[in-house]
């Protein structure tokens, strides 16, 4: 690409292209010769094209530019953020700089508002979940936590309890790291980790403004789970997200943090555990006879299953969207007894299996047999292993 190229131009070209395909993220990675575009659709990343690497610089530049970054600054990683407006609709695009031996590679998070405030009967749940999750939204205190990996749909769960909870006669604040979007009648507040404003303070402060509900992006350490803990044991509903892959883990981890498996069960109302699959495109799904192969691993027999030929639709992918699975474990008196006395993690996963609460994987099981996702996507989302 030539000097005599926009810039400016250019970088609207990808992010427009990007939005158009769906993406969720944009990555710009400079290598020793080229500046590589790949998108991240549904989860999985795609390349898209390469050009030359003298222009990254420029590139860069640009993208620093519309994110109020330095632009003299190569050393240090840099965050932020900046507004697109496209097809009618306002994107916030959040923007994250990292150094790397052959210059800064860049993503670019795109969110589209209409995307994250979505029913929460329109995210997966199935109807006994939902039910639950109804129940769940009556509590006047405790903690609901959700956990998963790194894209599993936990923000957009979280918006859209607050969303349903966004009431005037409710005080709802959140602490998040960064605001992703903003909501009316919600006061939201930047954590701030350069200055010392961390989750754990923010959260002192916040208890004393008189709160219903408080959102915490992130339980990141000890002290923030105190802070945490000590509001819902007061009568705060807390809403947050727990980095562990299920109840007894978590369970688990607040143990060693230093509480008491009393506090923990008097505190936690609830895990929700979320993942987020491919859905099969509508527009060229064709069954499938399947293979005992297929029937093993589902542990069913089904007369037929579904996938997707690949349309333009869905830019010969086969898949277009995505739904959740999920798990929802409600701490009833069994489970909070059993973590009370301090029960096994191999127990307290028991006594879940026994309860007959939904796994992950019998959640994707299902989106399988009813036609929603393949095969493919549920051992890509829960693994091999039953």
């Amino acid at each position: 690409m030539g000097s005599s190229v926009n810039i400016s131009n250019f970088v609207d070209y990808i992010v427009t292209n990007a939005i158009r395909a769906r993406a969720s993220d944009i990555h710009l990675e400079p290598d020793r010769d080229k500046f590589n575009v790949r998108f991240r659709i549904d989860g999985i990343l795609y390349p898209i094209e390469s050009f030359d690497s003298f222009s990254k610089e420029e590139i860069t530049s640009r993208i620093k530019i519309l994110s109020q970054l330095d632009i003299a600054e190569h050393r240090f990683p840099q965050d932020g953020h900046f507004e697109y407006n496209f097809g009618e609709k306002i994107h916030n695009i959040r923007v994250s700089v990292l150094p790397t031996v052959d210059g800064e590679a860049i993503v670019l998070r795109i969110f589209n508002r209409n995307d994250i405030f979505i029913q929460i009967s329109s995210l997966g749940f199935d109807k006994s979940q939902l039910d639950l999750m109804n129940q769940l939204l009556t509590s006047p205190s405790g903690m609901i936590l959700t956990t998963g990996p790194t894209g599993s749909g936990k923000t957009t769960l979280l918006y859209s309890i607050l969303h349903t909870f966004n009431k005037p006669e409710r005080n709802i604040i959140t602490l998040e790291d960064p605001i992703e979007f903003q909501m009316q009648g919600i006061r939201q507040t930047q954590v701030n980790e350069a200055i010392g404003f961390n989750f754990a303070k923010a959260m002192r402060s916040v208890i004393r403004q008189d709160p219903d509900i408080v959102m915490l992006g992130e339980i990141r350490d000890a002290d923030t789970a105190q802070m945490a803990i000590q509001a819902a044991l007061t009568g705060i509903l807390v809403l947050s997200t727990f980095h562990t892959f299920d109840v007894p883990a978590l369970v688990t981890r607040l143990q060693e943090i230093g509480f008491s498996g009393s506090v923990v069960a008097q505190a936690v109302k609830a895990v929700i555990s979320t993942r987020l699959l491919r859905r099969i495109c509508d527009k060229c799904k064709v069954e499938y006879e399947p293979s005992e192969e297929d029937k093993k691993i589902l542990g069913k027999n089904p007369e037929k299953l579904y996938k997707g030929k690949g349309c333009e639709a869905c830019l010969k992918k086969g898949y277009l969207g995505r739904t959740g699975i999920f798990q929802v474990v409600y701490f009833d008196q069994d489970l909070q007894s059993a973590i009370a006395d301090r029960k096994s993690v191999s127990e307290i996963h028991q006594l879940i299996t026994s309860k007959k609460i939904k796994s992950l994987r019998e959640s994707a099981m299902d989106k399988v047999i009813s036609g929603e996702t393949t095969l493919e996507e549920l051992l890509r989302s829960t693994g091999t292993l039953s």
